[in-house]
């Protein structure tokens, strides 16, 4: 497959407004964003019940496709190695990358 018949990867941020970690990791995320092309869902955990419990005592939490990255403080140099290192693996190279709504978070239990 070429690469550049690859998708992009998929950047998650969990936050919520008024925290301000969060906002600081938005701004590392666009930062990078504006280097190393990738998707951005940004997800408010207050807006479902679910996220909250799951991420309430982590945010901000950043996934990418599916696999929590990093909580809390986030470097722009290491945000911006494991967005390479995604994009450049043998799986996601294959095609085998699922949405989000498919995979299971790496901390998740069962």
């Amino acid at each position: 497959m070429a690469v550049d018949s690859i998708p992009p990867c998929l950047v998650e941020v969990y936050s919520k407004p008024g925290c301000s970690l969060c906002a600081e990791t938005l701004a590392v995320v666009e930062a990078v964003r504006a280097r190393v092309p990738f998707q951005l869902l940004e997800r408010d955990v207050r807006q479902d019940a679910e996220l909250a419990r799951r991420w309430r005592y982590d945010i901000p939490v950043v996934c990418i496709d599916g696999e929590v990255a990093f909580r809390g403080r986030l470097k722009p140099e290491a945000l911006e190695a494991r967005l390479r290192e995604a994009a450049s693996s043998p799986a996601r190279e294959r095609g085998e990358t699922a949405p989000p709504s498919q995979k299971r978070h790496s901390d998740d239990p069962g």
